[in-house]
Order: structure tokens, then C-alpha cells, then sequence
């Protein structure tokens, strides 16, 4: 059996309009005037913009504390989690309204070959070789908290049926919005120094995901292990999911046969750029190149992965939206 599994991001939602960025949500925290003593609220409105990634910000956010006497740091800790606590329940009931303002018609769906059909030449022979050894299974591991991905997945039973293909799992590696859901950075290296023991280790997502001993990691590696190609779809690929982005080149470098296809969302990629070959590269490179730099690949490793990681611009084949 060749197992496709697709890691979806953000873009997802953004496709079917389900306003889930974080900046929006600033703007109904604002508009709402929600705990107005929420210190992590006021740093927000402070700077909107540098926390645009709010991972990454909430994880610079927290050296504060390394300026702190040492007998307030262990204190300061719980109290920045019960804050995140308030952002965590307002950030799920936002996105929660959201999602039920917007329809899902039955027609929209996973398409069978959309994820590779606007591969070139060679590419897409590759692929189209592995997918005709034997049967197919798609699989999907979301980062999202919502349950679109679910709602399209479930619209595609039918037609996955009729074409052969066995609709796999759908694991919420992050939880999702009424159990399990996770916020956080990739390592101790974006946090404080300062901070220790339970209350470091439950801002860093793997740590807080392995102590929660639910299996979801492990079952993350085993649907990587049993797969032939990898797709990327709506991801930042961001430093704090850089632990998956880890196990996935990891995944890669195991195999020549194995391959990565990532649609990447692009305004500057234009008609001039698909015209000329030298800048189709420098795009395609810059996509590659920061999927290996997470996981920390240099030198003729890269440019030996490069060869197998695909990249496709602004398609609008993946899923069919109606």
C-alpha cells in the first residue's frame, strides 16, 4: 500500500474564508475589551505587529522573567500559563464562532490527484509511479484546532471509495478546540532561560504533547514511517512546529524513494517569475530550503533532499472548494 499523508496548516481554514489569524483575533479581544488585566493582552496591543506569529512572540515574550530575582521567576511562571490559560479559552471560542458562520458545502472535498497534478515532467512521473504499485491511503495530520478538515475529508469518503483510495486517519497533532489544545515553541532554545521544570516543559508543544502520554507523537512517526510521499498544504513551516519539521527530513533522508510535495501560497510568484527559469529556482529553493534549515541540513545533504522536496505555487487543486 502507498500511504500519502498530507500535513495541513492554517491555510486550510483561510481557504474556506474561516478567519482564524491571529491578528484578527487581537481585534475581537480589543473589540470586546476581554481580561483587560491579561498582561500578555497588553503586550499584544503594545506591539501588534511583532506578534504576528504568536508562538514565536509568546516565546520571546517570556524572557522577561530572566530579569526577574530569582525567588519571583518560579512564581512569575505559573502566572504567565494562568494568563495563557485566559488567551488559550478566548482563542478557542473565537475560532469556534468563526467556524459556525461559515458553510462547508457537500461539494467541497479532498481531490484525488490535485496534489500532484501541477508537478512538471519528471516530477510527476515519480509520483504517478508510486501511486500505481498498489493501493492508496490518504492520511492527515492537522495543526489545526478546527474541525474543517474533518468536514472536507468527510465529504470526500465517496469519491475516494470509487477511485480506490482507503480514507485514513485525521490526527490533531495540536489538539483541537474542546480537548487537548496545545500552545507553545519547539524548544527550550525560544523561551527563558529561567524558566524550569513543569512550567517550561508545558510551554514547549513536543514536551507538553509526550507528558500528556496520549500516543500523538508516536502516532505522527508511524504515519510518516508508512509513507511514500509527504504533502504539505496552507504551512508556514515556522520555527515552533520545528520538531515536526525535523521528523520529517528525517523521514526523507531514510529513503531515495520518498518524496515531499509542498504548496506554498506566494503573492510575488507571478506570470514573470514562472517565465524564467533562474527565478523559478531562487522560489523554489527558498521554499525547500526552509523546510532543511529547521531540521538543521547543510552542504550536499541539502542538495540532495532538494531533488526530492516539490514545490508547487498558488494552486488551487488540492481541495475543491465550493
Amino acid at each position: 500500500m502507498a500511504n500519502i499523508t498530507f500535513i495541513i496548516g492554517n491555510g486550510l481554514d483561510i481557504a474556506f474564508d474561516l478567519n482564524t489569524e491571529y491578528r484578527d483575533f487581537y481585534s475581537y479581544v480589543e473589540r470586546m475589551s476581554l481580561h483587560s488585566d491579561n498582561r500578555i493582552y497588553k503586550a499584544i496591543q503594545g506591539s501588534p505587529d511583532s506578534w504576528a506569529d504568536f508562538e514565536l512572540a509568546l516565546g520571546q515574550y517570556t524572557r522577561y522573567i530572566d530579569k526577574l530575582a530569582d525567588k519571583e521567576k518560579k512564581k512569575e511562571s505559573i502566572a504567565l500559563h494562568e494568563e495563557l490559560e485566559e488567551i488559550r479559552d478566548d482563542l478557542a471560542e473565537y475560532i469556534a464562532d468563526q467556524a459556525d458562520k461559515h458553510f462547508i458545502s457537500d461539494s467541497s472535498r479532498v481531490t484525488i490527484d490535485g496534489f500532484y497534478s501541477e508537478l512538471v515532467y519528471g516530477q510527476k512521473d515519480k509520483i504517478t509511479s508510486i501511486l500505481r504499485r498498489t493501493t492508496n491511503q490518504f492520511d492527515f495530520i492537522t495543526l489545526n484546532y478546527t474541525n474543517t478538515l474533518e468536514r472536507v475529508v468527510t465529504n470526500s469518503q465517496a469519491s475516494l471509495s470509487n477511485n480506490g483510495i482507503i480514507r485514513g486517519p485525521i490526527l490533531h497533532i495540536h489538539g483541537d478546540l474542546s480537548e487537548n489544545m496545545t500552545l507553545g515553541v519547539s524548544n527550550e532554545s525560544q523561551l527563558s532561560e529561567s524558566m524550569s521544570g513543569a512550567e517550561k516543559d508545558d510551554l514547549i508543544k513536543p514536551s507538553l504533547i509526550y507528558s500528556m502520554n496520549d500516543g500523538r507523537i508516536e502516532v505522527m512517526e508511524n504515519m510518516l514511517r508508512a509513507s511514500s510521499v509527504v504533502v504539505l498544504f496552507g504551512t508556514s513551516m515556522g520555527e515552533t512546529d520545528e520538531y515536526i519539521w525535523e521528523k520529517l527530513v528525517d523521514w526523507l533522508k531514510q529513503s531515495p524513494d520518498r518524496y515531499v510535495i509542498i504548496h506554498q501560497y506566494d503573492e510575488a510568484y507571478s506570470d514573470n517569475v514562472k517565465r524564467s527559469s533562474r527565478k523559478q529556482k531562487i522560489f523554489t529553493n527558498s521554499v525547500r530550503d526552509k523546510l532543511l534549515l529547521h531540521a538543521g541540513v547543510d552542504g550536499d545533504v541539502m542538495e540532495v533532499l532538494r531533488g526530492r522536496i516539490f514545490v508547487i505555487f498558488n494552486s488551487k487543486n488540492v481541495f475543491k472548494i465550493s
